[in-house]
């Protein structure tokens, strides 16, 4: 693996399940030293409020953990951005976070960078990626990201992911970072 590659994993889990499992073993799987995992859950992001602050200048007038997480969006070279399926959408944490990202829109911040996107929901695996595709469709275009992958993943109960063989994805996501 390329190492001069800087990888963020952003977790739009609200809780310890499918989505930050995954997370967790994907980070584990991917042999780079220049990595960061950020599990949205444990960080204090509020609610856009839309006031426009961040027309003017790339930073949000509210302060909170959202002021990091932008700074370390920039830095990075590729991000894998996770969420749960909630009724054929993101998380609300998630929304939060993809709202919040604003800043990064008027001076193209992130224009160029690899995305790639990871969805767990209980439902069928092609109806979640269809789905949650649409939801950062916005996001991906807007802020002139290059998706380079999207893959889902079917798992409802709370360790459900625990016990399927998951791992075999990860040679996929693997060689589109690579």
């Amino acid at each position: 693996m390329n190492n001069k590659h800087k990888i963020l994993f952003i977790s739009g889990s609200p809780r310890n399940g499918n989505t930050d499992f995954l997370f967790s073993k994907l980070y584990e799987a991917i042999d780079n030293e220049n990595k960061q995992l950020i599990l949205l859950k444990d960080k204090d992001i509020k609610f856009c409020r839309g006031c426009l602050f961040c027309h003017a200048k790339p930073s949000c007038a509210i302060k909170d953990d959202m002021e990091g997480i932008l700074a370390e969006m920039t830095k990075a070279d590729i991000l894998i951005i996770g969420t749960p399926n909630y009724f054929d959408n993101v998380s609300g944490l998630m929304k939060s976070f993809m709202d919040r990202c604003h800043p990064l829109y008027k001076e193209k911040l992130l224009s160029g960078k690899k995305v790639i996107l990871i969805f767990v929901g209980g439902g069928e695996i092609k109806g979640t990626k269809k789905y949650l595709n649409i939801s950062f469709l916005g996001f991906v275009r807007y802020l002139k990201l290059k998706l380079i992958g999207s893959y889902a993943f079917q798992a409802l109960d709370i360790n459900e992911l625990k016990e399927k063989n998951v791992f075999r994805e990860f040679d996929k996501i693997i060689r589109k970072i690579n």
